[in-house]
Formats: C-alpha cells, structure tokens, sequence
C-alpha cells in the first residue's frame, strides 16, 4: 500500500472539509429557498363581499368593489389600508342584465347594474344620480369617463352619453342594424370609436353623436376588441384573422395583415414606439405606418391574454396541450427574454398578465391562484392561494389587491 505523507493528508482533509462546508452552504441555501418560495402569503387583510363580481378599483387610499347577495349588488368601500369599511351602497340587479366593473374620477365611483348607470360619491357612497337605459339591455362593459362626460354601451347596439355632473343624457347613438357593440367606446380627441360584431368599426362626433364615418371589413367578422387610436391611425383585429389600420379622421383603410391563424379574437393589440403588437398563435410587431412586419416569435399555443407592454418587453400567457407558458419577449427584436411553464390549467378565463415594480402578476382563475414572477427573469417569486375564481389582480403603492367571487384581499408582495 502506498504511503501517505502528512502534508497529502492534510490537504485532503481540507478538500473534504471545504466541499462539506460547501455541500452544507449549498444544502442551507436550497432549503431556506425552499422553504421562501413555499411560505404561504398572508394578506394583510381580507374582506367578505358575498358574491363578488368586479375587479377592484383603488383610488385615493380606498378600494372599490362590487360584491353582493341574489338579487342585489353592493358597491363596497374600504379603507386600503386596513380593509375596514368605509360605506356600503345597495344596488339592485337582474343577473341577465349584466354589470361591470367601477371606474373612480372626479371623487364619484360609476358603475353599472340592471341595465342602469349609477354615480355614487366617492367619500360617502350617496346616490348622485343614476340613468336607466330602459331597454333592459345587458351593460357589461365599464363605462368611459372623460372630462365632463360618461361614455358606455350596451348589447343592443347603443352608445350613450351623459353628463358626469348631472347623468343628463347628451345623445345617444343607435347601430340601426341592431347588431351588438363589443367593447366599450374609445373615446380619442373630439371623436368615439367602437366594433360590432358585423366587422365594422364606427366613429361619431364626441360632442354630437352624430356619424362620422364607418368602416365595413367585408368580412362580417366580428371586431371583439376595443379600437386603439395612437397619433392619427385606428387599429383594430377582427375574427377572421386580420389586424387593420384606418385614418383616424376619415376611416380611409391604410393597410390590413393577415395573422398566421384565428386563435386570436377577443384582445386588442397594442401600439407604442411605432410599432403595433398583438398575439395569435404567435406574438407579432408590425411598423404601424406601413403594417410590414418587424418580428414573429413562433410561439404556436393558444393565446390566453392580450399582449402587454412594459420597460420595453412584451409579455403574453399561450396553452400549449396540458401546459401554460408566459413570455417576455424584447419589444424591438422578439427575442425571448425568458419563458415561465405551468402545468395545470392556468386562466379559465382570459385574463392579462399585470406588470409592476418589477413583478409580473398572474390570475389564476381554475385553480384558483395568484402567481407573481420576476419581471426581469421569469424567476417564481411567490404564490397567493385564494380559494375562489379570481379576478384581474390591481397593484397600487405596492399592495397587491385581489378579489375573488366572494372576498376582496391586499397583499404586500414579499420581497422574493
């Protein structure tokens, strides 16, 4: 046997103590790793709203959301601090006759609920006014408010528009053709835009209502989406699977692009640095003023969200078989920043990604979930189990706020 000299003995012995140590720094880390990213989230406070129905809407120190029992709607406000309430407002319902979710301006909350608008005071929740469209037509879709006035539309074809003052009505306009409208109003300069889902896209005079011009596909796809409007131009997609560009002033069609599929049907595109982005089967950015294509990321699922654009970096969710993937793409080359897998069946529902202070946030409305991933590197942060269907996450001075079809919940986001 060959011997060992002392000074071979006591480098060996510190090789082995220094990968101990390093195997115990590494198991250490791994653990306490383990142990962060399975931590549960504890809200700072969760409040009972019976069924809810909205997303929240905070303004001011105060979370507004509609909640309620059968038969009726509750407008609740609480304080976002300590979720105490602060008022509560009765509403009546018809559940056909759909209901949508609050918007706050001008220290008034307006929502809508059995086929009426109602305006309540921010501080206290007093009725200001409410206006009833008296054609019992579902209003799903929240209102608009611009200035002075409130925009909205219903399922029977309408747009209307009242004073944000007074809920006088200013005029209405009717789609005579008794075709829906599918989105809520655009309201852009002195002019209205919207869909329908006879695969035109219509402008009116915001002052007026009158007509300024319409614009028909010819395909008899519906437009899903809302219109967007950057500098001159309306862009919008339609179900047979083509995104447009019209003037904005005179609906003059400046070009058309024939998406790689049809998956794509309900999520507006999104237009920014000269460019329009959208997602089908894949992500796509087009140069806005010519409709040429700059980038196509293959991605090939189905899509489960709109595009959204933040820091220069669009994120999307697709399916692809029994799996669910968010992408963060580089805005300019559609280059894949990072791609975060979940199994499961993740969004039941379309629901946007949110992204904020560096964290991308997921609703999870199957199985129930709140996932938050690091914007920068897709790295799991954490995960917030609500127990219920889930609505549309809202972040505001760092406080995750999450309703549910029963409770509304604030979340100060862990560090990660």
């Amino acid at each position: 046997m060959k011997s060992v000299s002392r000074r071979q003995w006591s480098g060996w012995q510190r090789a082995v103590t220094g990968l101990t140590i390093g195997v115990l720094v590494v198991a250490s880390w791994l653990a306490w790793r383990a142990v962060t990213a399975t931590a549960p989230v504890i809200p700072s406070w969760t409040y009972d709203v019976g069924f809810g129905s909205s997303t929240p809407a905070v303004a001011d120190g105060v979370v507004y959301v509609l909640g309620g029992e059968l038969g009726e709607n509750r407008m609740y406000a609480l304080d976002a601090a300590t979720g105490k309430q602060r008022w509560t407002r009765k509403l009546p319902n018809v559940p056909s006759i759909g209901y949508s979710d609050p918007v706050v301006a001008g220290g008034v909350v307006y929502t809508t609920s059995d086929g009426r608008m109602y305006a309540l005071d921010a501080a206290t929740g007093e009725q200001r006014w409410t206006y009833d469209t008296r054609n019992r037509a579902k209003v799903d879709f929240s209102p608009v408010v611009t200035g002075d006035a409130v925009y909205f539309s219903d399922d029977a074809g309408r747009v209307y528009v009242l004073d944000a003052a007074t809920g006088k009505r200013r005029w209405s306009y009717e789609n005579r053709d008794l075709v829906d409208i599918t989105s809520s109003p655009v309201v852009a300069g002195d002019a209205v835009y919207f869909g329908d889902d006879a695969g035109r896209v219509h402008a009116l005079d915001a002052a007026t209502g009158k007509r300024r011009w319409s614009y028909e596909t010819g395909y008899r796809a519906e437009v899903d989406s809302s219109p967007v409007v950057a500098g001159d131009a309306v862009y919008f997609d339609d179900d047979a699977g083509r995104v447009y560009a019209l003037d904005a002033v005179t609906g003059k069609h400046r070009w058309t692009y024939r998406k790689h599929s049809l998956l794509d049907t309900i999520f507006s595109p999104v237009v920014a640095e000269g460019a329009v982005y959208f997602t089908a089967s894949s992500m796509h950015a087009l140069d806005a003023a010519t409709g040429e294509q700059r980038w196509i990321d293959e991605i090939r699922g189905i899509p489960y969200s709109s595009v959204v654009l933040a820091d220069g970096v669009v994120y999307a969710v697709h399916a692809r078989k029994d799996e669910k993937r968010v992408y963060a793409l580089d805005a300019a080359t559609g280059t894949e920043r990072w791609t975060h897998k979940f199994s499961g069946t993740l969004g039941g529902r379309y629901l946007d990604p949110v992204v904020a202070d560096g964290v991308v946030y997921l609703s999870d409305d199957k199985e129930n979930r709140v996932h938050a991933l690091d914007a920068a590197t897709g790295e799991h942060r954490w995960t917030y189990e609500t127990g219920d269907r889930t609505f549309r996450p809202v972040v505001a001075g760092g406080v995750v706020y999450i309703s549910t079809g029963h409770t509304v919940s604030a979340v100060k986001a862990p560090a990660g």
